[in-house]
């Protein structure tokens, strides 16, 4: 009897062993969340949790309830991360599409242009307006686009760095802006191709091509 029941205490044992072993990996698989620090991006994230920053689709799809906009992510927000980061081309289109169209540019503000004629003793001054263009965009408000305009450009989309020749609302090198499928220069593109070109360099590696000089 004494054997019996050593041998059946040690099978409890056993079994205990295996459950305890078992029961913290199938606990953490069933609470996958990640606690958005500040400064973070879904891109940022990715990499970090994934090893890729172009995984940011698949991390937005989990959370598309609760992250309207793929470029918005508030500090303390928790998300969930999805079982598999594969990003298919379905999502990818899924997740450019959720951020939404930038503003368009400001309209020409008319600025008055003094004009005088001596008439007599007196001089008649006469406003006459003239188009002042603009070419400058600012992104949305606290966004990592508009952090990365803020820093490249201050908001001007014909600036050019002197000393590498990037250009642009988003500091692209003329190597970058040809590689994306763009012809031209980027300063001398529209805001709207601009903007194009950072989605689409946004989508393929997220915020490397900037974070590591910006400071986003």
């Amino acid at each position: 009897m004494a054997f019996l029941s050593i041998a059946a205490s040690g099978a409890a044992k056993t079994m205990i062993a295996v459950t305890v072993s078992l029961h913290p990996g199938a606990a953490h698989h069933g609470s996958q969340h990640v606690t958005v620090h500040a400064g973070d991006t879904l891109s940022s994230i990715s990499q970090r949790e994934f090893g890729s920053a172009g995984s940011w689709p698949a991390l937005w799809w989990a959370n598309r309830h609760s992250v309207h906009n793929p470029s918005v992510i508030q500090a303390g927000q928790r998300l969930q991360l999805p079982s598999s980061h594969k990003v298919k081309p379905w999502l990818a289109s899924a997740a450019l599409s959720a951020i939404p169209a930038p503003a368009p540019a400001p309209a020409p503000v008319a600025v008055p242009a003094a004009s005088s004629s001596g008439t007599g003793t007196g001089t008649v001054t006469s406003a006459a307006p003239v188009q002042q263009a603009t070419s400058s965009y600012a992104g949305a408000p606290g966004s990592f686009q508009s952090c990365v305009i803020q820093a490249e450009s201050g908001g001007n989309a014909s600036a050019v760095n002197a000393s590498s020749g990037a250009g642009g609302l988003y500091g692209f090198l003329p190597s970058t802006w040809q590689g994306l499928g763009f012809s031209g220069a980027p300063q001398n593109a529209s805001v709207a191709q601009q903007n194009a070109a950072f989605a689409k360099e946004y989508a393929q590696s997220g915020s490397a091509a900037w974070s590591a000089y910006d400071g986003c």
